[in-house]
C-alpha cells in the first residue's frame, strides 16, 4: 500500500477544499494528483507520487502526468516519484530525474520520515525505544495523566487552541485552523483520521493533542501540539507512544512518524523534534524530493523567475 497522500482519503479532502482530483494509473505505477491554482498559473500536483512498483515504470507515468496536465491547462507538474517496493530507500536517485528533465524545487513533503515496524510483540516495539519513553509510557497514570482516543471533529478545538499557544512562543507557521477543521470535518467520521488527547487530573482542558491519519497498513502522526505548563510530564511523548501501542492492538503494520532530518544534520529548525521522534525507535526512510516538469515552458519560466525573485528578496 503506498501513502495515506496518495489515497482516496486524501482525494477527498483535495475535493472539500474545491481542487480537481485525478486518479491515473498504468503498467506498474498509479498517482492521485490535484490541480494547484496560483496568481501566475496552475500546477498538477502529485504528493509523493507517482507511485512506482519499478524504477522503469517512471517514464510512462510522467508522460501520463504531463498530458493530464496540459489537458487541465496546468503550466506545470510537481512530483515525489516513490518506490513502493520494501526497503528505506523510497526514492528515485536525482540524477535519473534530472536526465528525464525534472527540476529540483525546494521540497514540499519531508524527504525523511521515521517508520517503526508494528510487526512484532509490542514488547519489541518498547524495548526499541529510548529507555525515557518506555519509562514515561510504562508510569504516566501514576502521574495523574491519562490518553484517550476521540472521534469527533469538534475535538480539532483543542489541537488548534495548543497549536496557537506554540506558534505564540516560538513562531512557528501551523497549518490555518480552516485547514484543520476541514480535515476534522472530512476525515474523522470515516475513520481515516482520529483526534488523540492528554488529560491531566485536575485541569479542565486537555495538555496535549495529536491529529493522526489511518489506513489499514499504517498509522501516520499527523499535527500535534502540548502546552508549555506541563512540558515536565513529557504529555507529548506519552501521546506518542500510547498512538503507537494503539496502532500495534488495530493490526497495523507500521507507524510513521512523518518528517525528519538525519541525526548528521544538527542545526536544522527540525533537529530537535527529530530527536523527539527518533526516540520512539524506527528506521529512517528516503524519499526522492519534490521535482517539477514544465508543461507550458514559457508560462513555467515566468513563474520560476518570479519564485527566485521572491526567494532573494526574503
Amino acid at each position: 500500500m503506498g501513502h495515506f497522500l496518495q489515497s482516496a482519503a486524501w482525494g477527498r479532502l483535495q475535493e472539500a477544499r474545491g481542487r480537481t482530483v485525478v486518479v491515473l494509473s498504468g503498467d506498474g505505477w498509479r498517482a492521485q494528483a490535484f490541480v494547484e491554482r496560483g496568481r501566475l498559473n496552475s500546477r498538477l500536483y502529485a504528493p509523493y507520487g507517482p507511485e512506482l512498483d519499478q524504477e522503469s515504470a517512471l517514464d510512462p507515468a510522467l508522460a501520463a502526468l504531463r498530458a493530464e496536465a496540459r489537458r487541465l491547462g496546468a503550466a506545470f507538474v510537481r512530483v515525489e516519484p516513490t518506490l513502493t517496493a520494501e526497503g528505506p530507500a523510497l526514492g528515485i536517485p536525482g540524477a535519473k530525474l534530472s536526465e528525464l528533465g525534472l527540476r529540483r524545487v525546494a521540497r514540499v513533503q519531508p524527504e525523511h520520515t521515521q517508520r517503526i515496524d508494528l510487526s512484532r510483540p509490542f514488547d519489541d516495539v518498547l524495548r526499541g525505544m529510548s529507555k525515557s519513553a518506555r519509562n514515561l509510557h510504562r508510569n504516566y497514570a501514576s502521574k495523574g495523566l491519562s490518553v484517550r482516543m476521540s472521534e469527533d471533529p469538534d475535538d480539532i478545538e483543542q489541537l488548534i487552541r495548543l497549536l496557537g499557544e506554540v506558534t505564540d512562543r516560538t513562531g512557528m507557521h501551523a497549518h490555518s485552523s480552516d485547514y484543520l477543521r476541514l480535515q476534522a470535518r472530512t476525515l474523522m467520521p470515516s475513520g481515516d483520521a482520529k483526534m488523540y488527547l492528554v488529560d491531566f487530573e485536575g485541569e479542565v482542558a486537555p495538555v496535549a493533542a495529536a491529529l493522526i491519519y489511518d489506513d489499514a497498513e499504517r498509522r501516520y502522526y499527523g499535527h500535534a501540539a502540548a502546552d508549555t505548563a506541563h512540558r515536565k510530564l513529557s504529555p507529548g511523548g506519552i501521546l506518542v507512544s500510547t498512538m503507537i501501542e494503539q496502532a500495534h492492538q488495530n493490526g497495523q503494520g507500521e507507524f510513521d512518524l512523518y518528517g525528519v532530518v538525519p541525526p548528521e544534520i544538527k542545526d536544522h529548525p527540525w533537529s530537535g523534534f527529530s530527536d523527539f521522534k527518533r526516540s520512539f525507535g524506527g528506521t529512517q526512510f528516503d524519499y526522492s524530493g519534490t521535482w517539477e516538469l514544465p508543461v507550458k515552458r514559457l508560462s513555467y519560466a515566468v513563474y520560476s523567475w518570479a519564485r527566485k525573485l521572491v526567494s532573494e528578496r526574503e
